[in-house]
């Protein structure tokens, strides 16, 4: 079996894909090592805005998560055009999202992989109980509640779309 590493291959930008407390800033931060240039749309809205509902109200989000990711592009552009590489840590929960971050890419010129953390539940919950103990740009505070409406209402990539399935423990 090959590694997740050998896997991606020279791909341009990695999309690491999953739930809130799935796994995938950890994954996205390791891939650092590897050259990858880490993109948070949750590190973008906590610098420009803080914590939402605490330091800006519910009803902002939309429209501060559209101002991030309009800036997260900007910047995956610009490393694009350098010919560096990028991991993005996103939920991309919807498959047209995934789709219209491939094409942004190759439009560009340059290749992706999804990557989507496949983490039950169970596990999500406890991470999250520990995580919500010290909110933070990688830790945004998610009620049990909150945490399965994620999960029901997330589109998982099925076995029309290219992707990379990634559970914690496997080989990186």
């Amino acid at each position: 079996m090959n590694t997740l590493v050998e896997r991606i291959g020279d791909a341009a930008v990695v999309m690491v894909s999953g739930v809130s407390g799935s796994g995938k800033t950890t994954l996205a931060m390791a891939l650092g090592a590897y050259g990858y240039e880490h993109l948070s749309i949750d590190r973008i809205m906590w610098r420009q805005h803080g914590m939402c509902g605490r330091d800006y109200p519910e009803e902002m989000f939309p429209v501060y998560l559209a101002e991030a990711e309009t800036d997260l592009l900007s910047r995956l552009g610009d490393i694009l055009s350098c010919g560096g590489k990028a991991v993005i840590d996103f939920t991309f929960c919807k498959r047209d999202k995934r789709d219209a971050y491939r094409k942004y890419v190759k439009s560009r010129g340059g290749d992706s992989v999804l990557i989507y953390c496949d983490t039950p539940l169970t596990e999500i919950k406890q991470r999250l109980h520990i995580r919500n103990l010290t909110p933070g740009p990688d830790a945004a505070i998610v009620t049990d509640a909150m945490a399965e409406r994620f999960f029901d209402g997330f589109q998982r990539p099925g076995d029309d779309e290219p992707h990379i399935r990634y559970s914690v423990g496997q080989v990186f």
